[in-house]
Parts: structure tokens; C-alpha cells; sequence
């Protein structure tokens, strides 16, 4: 196989060989960031078997359940007006609203209340934890890309019930504290079976276990989605659609004969699964370095060798007779394996090239001659001679047809063809060649 054929099919698969590393590499990359993806889902997934409540539809009954605070005294709370039922002017005005249904509700809310409060949300001062308790909810929604939604539930209003035989003696704060043991406790809450004290600081502790190199858990700023329910308190420049987007709304309540105390539940909080976007550059970066580095060494140890050897054939064949005469006969050639008398010869030889001129052709000649006869070299290079075989096959001036060049490249080929080609046939052979 020629070399230079040699050094062309390895640059053209060192180059074939970059791309699909690079090609690889992607995919490796990819592969890795969809399973560490779906590991990491999966075990987030894991810890929140057992948050559903069994319905269609995901509500505040589903997910799990920590207090974030309980047992604080309820004060700072203000009476404000029970809320009247809507005229009929009002009705008139909604339009396709059954008043009959809206005055049921009303009446199931406020129709047996005699007095009704505000606890401290949304005071202008308020003082921390002033409504008494707040449970945090945490819940696990495997759509991407938020894959966990926290909120708050806590009490906004209390209102006293109209007693047939006796006075009601209940405190807001007796209301608001068995209203938190209800939800905790009974059986009949929905939260009592999946609540826990400390429980969502210990989910939150296994969940960022769940991180790996590419994906963390982090807060979304803003919230794709918000629940549409009716907001609890519209503040002043907000229009109603802006508070149903960011203000806690209503969430039903808990009662007995006694009391009812409003529950309300903040906007959610959503947690995605963020790609670490510079981390699996710099992976993907440093696997590209690597593979490149290695694949060039890989590919390098062959071809530079090859190369070396290369560029001294062409040094060779484009020596005049002169140099190479200089190069055979130097009496350096002949002391590796020391022979005297051809020292003695080449030095001879190697004297008179130095006092000739080199564009003499006869005196280079007769020195070549000498050196073949006295020395027993050969001047004809085989790496020379096989490029001039190459070059005049006469099969390279067949297409295009060309009939002059076909019979003096025969010519020329019968000559390069002989076993023992003389210095004189090599020299007319190469003459001959430059016609072609």
C-alpha cells in the first residue's frame, strides 16, 4: 500500500473519527441527563406514596401535612360585618346566577352566626402568628416541569353561633385552637391521617438527597398556575383577578353548634427540576478535550512516522545527481560497519565532488560511475523509481486517448521495468519522462 494512501486513509478517518466522537459524546450526554432526570423524579415520586386522597381531582385534601406553627394565642382581631345577602338588583345585574342556590350558601356560612371575626391576616401591623396555627401542605405532581407544589392552610375569620338555650360563652381563640385539633386529629379531617409533626422538613431533607449532578430541586419565581378560588381580602389598587392570582382564598370550614371557623389556603409555591445547564457544558466539554486529545495521539503515532518518512523519500527524489552523490559518497556511510577500502574509495569520490562543478554533467557521471563500481551503491532510488513507474504506465494516457503519450510512456515503462536497469537506461528513462 503506497504511504502516501496510508497517511491520507488515516487523516480521513482521524477526521470521520472527531465527528463521530463528537456525535457520541452528545448522545452520551443526553442519555445521561435523561436518566439522572428520571432517577431522580422516580425517587421524589417514592417519598410521597400514600399523599392522594383517593379523588379525581387534585385539592388541598391531597399531599402531606406539617404544622408550621400551633399553640400561639389568637389576639389582634377585629369584629367586622356579617355579610349580607346579595339584592335583587344584584341578581338581576349577574345574570344567569340561580339566587336560590347563592342564598343556600349563604345561609349554610353565615345564617346561624350572631357575630363574626377577623383574625389578624392582612392588619396593617400585624404581629406574627397572631391567627394561632398555620399547616403547611406539600404535594408531589409529576407533570413537568413542576413537580412539587407546597401551600399553607390556616384560619381567616371566626364566626359565633346563635344559641337556642344557652349563651355562647366560646372565645375566638377556644374556636380557632379546636379548629386545629380537628384538622390534626379527628378522623373525619382530611389532613389527620398524612400530618405529621416535623414530617415536610424531614421530605424536603430526603428530597435534596435526591439531587444529582445535572438537576436540582429549585423554587419557580413565578408560579405557572394559581387556583381560582374566591380570595379572602382584595387589597386596595388590586383588581379581583389580580387577587385571585396572589391572595389566599376560601377553603371551606370547620363547625360545630357553636362556631365555625374559616379555613383559607395560600397561592401555591411550585418547585421544578432545574438542569444544570454550565455543569453539562463543562462534562460535555471535558469529554470532548479528552476524546479529541486521544483519538489526535491515537492517530499521530501512525501518521507522523509515516509523514518523516515521507518528506525524506521526496527530499530524495528531488535531489540532484549531485547531492545525491554527496549523500552516497560521504565517507560516513561506509564507518558503521568499517570497511577500510571503501573509506578510502568514498573519501576519493567525495574529494573530487567537492572540486568539480556541479552543472558538469560529464564529471558527474564519470563519478557516478566510480561509485557504483568502486563502492557498490546504487544510485537509483527505489522510491524514485517506483514514482517513475507509476507515472509512466501507459494506462494514465488512455482516457483521454492520447496516442503520442502512450507510446513514449511504453517506451519509457519497458526500460523502468528491467530487473537490473543501469545507471545510463535510469538517466534516459527520467529525461524521457519530463515529455510526458
Amino acid at each position: 500500500m503506497k504511504r502516501r494512501y496510508i497517511i491520507g486513509t488515516l487523516s480521513v478517518s482521524w477526521i470521520i473519527s472527531m465527528i463521530v466522537a463528537g456525535i457520541v459524546i452528545d448522545k452520551y450526554i443526553d442519555n445521561q441527563k435523561t436518566n439522572l432526570r428520571i432517577d431522580l423524579c422516580d425517587k421524589v415520586k417514592d417519598l410521597f406514596e400514600g399523599q392522594e386522597n383517593g379523588d379525581a381531582f387534585v385539592t388541598n385534601s391531597d399531599g402531606f401535612y406539617d404544622d408550621a406553627y400551633s399553640g400561639y394565642s389568637v389576639k389582634h382581631y377585629k369584629e367586622i360585618p356579617i355579610p349580607s345577602k346579595l339584592s335583587e338588583n344584584i341578581f338581576a345585574q349577574l345574570g344567569g346566577v340561580n339566587k336560590e342556590d347563592l342564598d343556600d350558601e349563604w345561609s349554610k356560612e353565615y345564617g346561624d352566626l350572631y357575630v363574626l371575626y377577623e383574625l389578624n391576616w392582612g392588619d396593617d401591623y400585624p404581629n406574627e402568628h397572631d391567627d394561632g396555627w398555620t399547616i403547611n401542605r406539600i404535594h408531589y405532581t409529576p407533570h413537568y416541569p413542576d413537580i412539587i407544589e407546597t401551600n399553607m392552610i390556616f384560619p381567616y375569620k371566626v364566626g359565633l353561633k346563635n344559641t337556642e338555650w344557652f349563651s355562647n360563652t366560646y372565645t375566638v381563640e377556644q374556636a380557632v385552637n379546636e379548629a386545629y385539633e380537628f384538622y390534626t386529629t379527628n378522623e373525619k379531617s382530611d389532613y389527620t391521617a398524612r400530618f405529621k409533626k416535623g414530617s415536610i422538613r424531614d421530605i424536603w431533607s430526603q428530597i435534596y438527597k435526591c439531587e444529582n449532578k445535572y438537576y436540582s430541586i429549585v423554587e419557580r419565581e413565578r408560579p405557572l398556575s394559581w387556583v381560582s378560588g374566591t380570595p379572602i381580602k382584595q387589597p386596595k389598587g388590586k383588581s379581583y383577578e389580580e387577587a385571585q392570582r396572589t391572595m389566599p382564598y376560601e377553603n371551606g370550614w370547620m363547625h360545630n353548634g357553636y362556631y365555625r371557623v374559616f379555613i383559607a389556603a395560600s397561592q401555591i409555591r411550585q418547585y421544578y427540576v432545574k438542569e444544570n445547564e454550565d455543569l453539562i457544558r463543562e462534562d460535555r466539554k471535558e469529554l470532548q478535550v479528552w476524546w479529541m486529545c486521544g483519538l489526535t495521539v491515537l492517530f499521530l503515532i501512525p501518521i507522523v512516522p509515516l509523514l518523516i518518512a515521507e518528506k525524506k523519500t521526496e527530499k530524495r527524489i528531488s535531489e540532484t545527481l549531485y547531492q545525491r552523490l554527496l549523500r552516497l559518497c560521504n565517507p560516513k556511510e561506509f564507518m558503521q560497519n568499517y570497511d577500510k577500502e571503501k573509506i578510502d574509495k568514498a573519501n576519493s569520490i567525495y574529494q573530487a565532488l567537492h572540486s568539480i562543478d556541479p552543472r558538469n554533467e560529464e564529471d558527474l557521471n564519470s563519478l557516478a560511475q566510480r561509485a557504483i563500481t568502486e563502492l557498490g551503491i546504487s544510485i537509483i532510488d527505489s522510491e524514485e523509481l517506483k514514482s517513475m513507474k507509476e507515472k509512466a504506465n501507459p494506462a494514465n494516457y488512455m482516457d483521454p486517448y492520447d496516442a503520442q503519450k502512450v507510446s513514449l510512456a511504453n517506451e519509457i515503462y519497458d526500460i523502468l521495468l528491467k530487473e537490473n536497469i543501469s545507471f545510463e537506461q535510469y538517466k534516459e528513462a527520467k529525461e524521457k519522462l519530463k515529455n510526458l
